[in-house]
This record gives C-alpha cells, structure tokens and sequence, in this order.
C-alpha cells in the first residue's frame, strides 16, 4: 500500500512566539494543511502528535497532546504521541505512515508544535538558562551530561572525533556549509536566520564547543508544522500531486559514546538511509535523488552526514563542499531551505517541517528556494539522541 502526502502546513520560525501558546501554534498549522489538502477536520481519522520529550519541561505539562488534540479541533479522534528527541519529527512521519498501512486509518495528520522560549528570565529580559539545561535531559544524564554541558558539545565531541580520525572537515570547510545554509535562508520567507556571511565571519565568531563557532550552530526557535498523509485511493481523490513516503528507515546504535569501536561516524544515519533507500528501492543516491534535506544541528554534521547518506566516503565532505557540489545550483543540493541553520530549530515539529519542505520542493511550489526536479526524488535524514545514536531517514517520490 502506498502512502501520499496531500497537505502541508508551515508557518515561519521565530526566536519566540510571545503571543501564541504551543496548542495555538498547532492550531496554525492544522488548518493550513487541512486547507492545502482541501478537507475538514471531519476528514481525519487519527493525529500523530510528533512533541519533544523536552515539552515536559518547557511548557510543564506531562501530556501536552491530550489537551492539543481537544484544542485542534480532532477531540473523539484516536492519536498517538511520538517522542525521540530530535529525531521526533521523521518517526512522527514514520508513525502516520505505519498507522494507514495497518489499515487502521485512511487520512492521519502529523502534527508538531515547539515552544521554548516562554522559559524567560524578566530580570534579565532574555531566555532562562532553564531552555538549556532542559534540552540536557535528551542526553545520558548519568555518564554525558556531567562532562558536556551544553547540547552542542554533545556534537562537537562526534565532529571533533571524525576529524581526528579522518583529518576533515577542515573549519573553514565547516563555515562554508554555514554560509551555503545561512544564505539558502534568505529565499526562503519561513526561515528565522537568513544571514550573507563570509567565511571570515563564520571563523570569526564566538567559539561555542572543540571545532565548532557560534555561526556554526542552529538557533533554537520556536514553531510548528503539520502534514496530511493519505492512503493511496484517498490520496488520488484528494490530490492532483501527492507526494509518496516511497521508503522510510530508523535506526539505534549504543549511546554510550566512549563505547564506540567507530568514533567519528554517524552509524545510525548510515543504517537508517540505507533501510530507506532499500525499501525505495534506490541504489545510488547521487544518481537517484534531486536533493536532500538533512540534520544540521552543526555545519560539521552535515559533512559527516554527506557520506552516511551515500554522497562520498568517511572523510570526504569538506571536499564537496570546496566543490560547491552541495550548493543550491550544485549536482545535489543539501538543505536548499536553509536547514536547521538557516531557518531554525526546536525538537519535535522541526523534522516535520523539514518533510514539508522536502514536500514543497518535489510538487515544484518552494518559491525561491526551489531547485530542478528531474528524478523526482528527495529524502529528510534526522539524526539525534544520547551519543547521536538514533536516525530516521524518509525518501519521498512523486510516481
């Protein structure tokens, strides 16, 4: 059975929401992808709520899905909630799917909210300490959290293994990748850090953990996003362009990271993409995909992620990216939106919108950020979790 996308919802990210709750924000994106899918409410038979563990902390509520699922207007509806860290958004997708090929449900929405910055400090006027020291809660609090404590350490400490190990990315190798997402970001209305940087500026900036610069990072953010997927005779009736989830793969390696027999890799993504591209029946990803929405929680990761998803070997990035083989106008464009760089991040609704992205993009409606689609396939890869142990790659088509 195929599953389709037929409605997208995004809204722009921000540094803070001040005036709108995380239901409200859920609320937005519902009904724009209700909207874009052309049905009601009534149309729904089942919601995947795709909400960070951590909204636990930021908004104090232990079920926040219980109280947006009445506030979205679905009330009576069965749904189920789906956390993984930073890796929720993909397994939200990954979940809607798997709900309508049981048969349990012809149209499910996938839907994600995060909000973070109401943690805020009115002595100060700026956000709490607490907004990080929660998002330490997604890593091993016995054995990473004591020695890493900030969440970009966490990935620091794999970036700064990989180039100990494989001598690459080099950081100015790095600050090209800032710079390509930053200014990706421009053309794109929904994106919060849209910057023309230079590589000076990149290498310039504070430095935040090992390798890695302050220009090196995603933002937190606040958002939301939503989507509607649809069994395959529903999809046909409702839509002139569904988008098919033609392959989907997750995977969970050890966490401990001193551990690992492979420091400096992301095994995870490697096995996820690879069950993806299986299921999808895709053997060579430089030959068979468009362009590619992946993980840049920092520039470096995305490097490393370049050969896990099967664009060139362990060590290789840098060199793609001198090549320019990765830009907007290159062979395989890498996070044409911006990504996670670019346009923002709260774990949760973040893996959603970038599925919606990667939406926009196949249907040929991503305005300035569209690239050519001539193969008509594209994949989102998260990655994320304690040691970066879990990945979900998704591979959507247009036949």
């Amino acid at each position: 059975m195929k599953v389709g996308i037929v409605g997208v919802g995004l809204i722009p990210w921000r540094v803070r929401y001040a005036e709108k709750t995380y239901y409200e924000l859920a609320l937005d994106v519902t009904k724009a992808a209700l909207a874009d899918a052309r049905i009601s409410a009534d149309d729904v038979d089942h919601v995947v709520w795709g909400l960070s563990d951590l909204m636990v902390a930021w908004v104090r509520q232990c079920c926040p899905s219980t109280t947006m699922q009445d506030y979205i207007g679905m009330a009576g509806k069965s749904c189920v909630h789906v956390t993984a860290g930073a890796v929720t958004g993909a397994m939200a997708v990954r979940q809607g799917m798997i709900e309508i090929m049981s048969g349990m449900s012809d149209v499910t929405l996938v839907v994600g909210s995060g909000k973070g910055m109401d943690l805020w400090d009115p002595t100060l006027n700026k956000r709490s300490s607490a907004f990080l020291k929660a998002i330490m809660l997604d890593l091993d609090t016995n054995w990473e959290v004591p020695v890493e404590p900030l969440a970009a350490a966490n990935f620091a400490f794999a970036v700064q293994a990989h180039i100990d190990r494989y001598g690459a990315p080099t950081e100015a190798q790095m600050a090209k990748v800032s710079v390509k997402n930053h200014g990706n970001a421009l053309s794109n209305p929904l994106a919060q850090s849209g910057m023309a940087l230079t590589v000076d500026d990149v290498l310039n900036s504070r430095r935040i953990a090992g390798p890695i610069k302050m220009f090196d990072c995603c933002l937190y953010s606040e958002g939301a996003a939503a989507l509607i997927l649809a069994s395959e005779d529903k999809a046909r009736e409702m839509c002139d362009d569904p988008i098919w989830i033609e392959g989907v793969g997750s995977s969970n390696v050890r966490s401990y990271m001193p551990d690992f027999t492979s420091l400096g890799r992301l095994l995870c993504q490697e096995q996820s993409a690879q069950r993806a591209y299986k299921m999808a029946g895709i053997t060579d990803p430089l030959k068979q995909l468009d362009l590619i929405e992946t993980h840049d929680l920092l520039t470096g990761v995305e490097l490393m992620s370049y050969a896990e998803l099967g664009l060139c070997e362990p060590g290789q990035g840098g060199r793609l990216i001198d090549e320019g083989f990765t830009e907007r106008s290159g062979p395989m464009p890498v996070n044409p939106s911006g990504g996670m760089i670019g346009c923002g991040h709260v774990a949760g609704c973040s893996g959603i919108s970038r599925v919606g992205e990667v939406v926009q993009q196949l249907r040929g409606r991503a305005g300035g950020t569209q690239v050519p689609i001539n193969k008509g396939r594209a994949i989102f890869s998260a990655v994320g979790g304690p040691g970066i142990s879990q990945s979900c790659t998704v591979v959507l088509g247009k036949s």
